[in-house]
């Protein structure tokens, strides 16, 4: 088990999840094309951070004796979900910043927290460097 002083913060994933779920349920129906996207990095981010989430809830590192660099592998699917988010809640705001209407203010929430989802991401990106660092393989 880890002893770095973020783990319990950014490392199970419960912020990323939490902003997930709102960015989802605020976005949802997708009305726009950027909307699609949105939701697309969204969900796809979200169901590989529940999946993170059980490989260290069940203690599947542990387990499996694979030649698998577990750190550098999760470093890698945060560090591709943070860029994604970067251009997803971009490309949220953008769409629905010149839309009056119907779903403008919920759609425009899910973008800001998609910006936050966003921020959390780069910071488990961050540890998770900092940790594949100081492990030294």
């Amino acid at each position: 088990m880890r002893t770095t002083p973020y783990y319990s913060i950014f490392h199970e994933g419960g912020e990323k999840r939490l902003f997930g779920i709102i960015c989802m349920a605020c976005a949802s129906p997708a009305l726009l094309g950027g909307t699609h996207w949105f939701l697309f990095v969204v969900v796809t981010s979200f169901i590989a951070t529940v999946l993170w989430s059980f490989v260290y809830l069940l203690g599947i590192r542990e387990v499996l004796n694979l030649p698998i660099n577990w750190i550098l592998t999760e470093l890698l699917n945060t560090g591709i979900a943070t860029f994604l988010y970067f251009i997803a809640f971009i490309v949220q705001l953008a769409s629905w910043s010149n839309i009056i209407g119907y779903g403008r203010s919920a759609n425009i929430a899910a973008g800001v927290f998609g910006l936050f989802n966003f921020l959390a991401y780069a910071a488990g990106t961050y540890f998770l460097y900092v940790e594949h660092k100081s492990s030294g393989v």
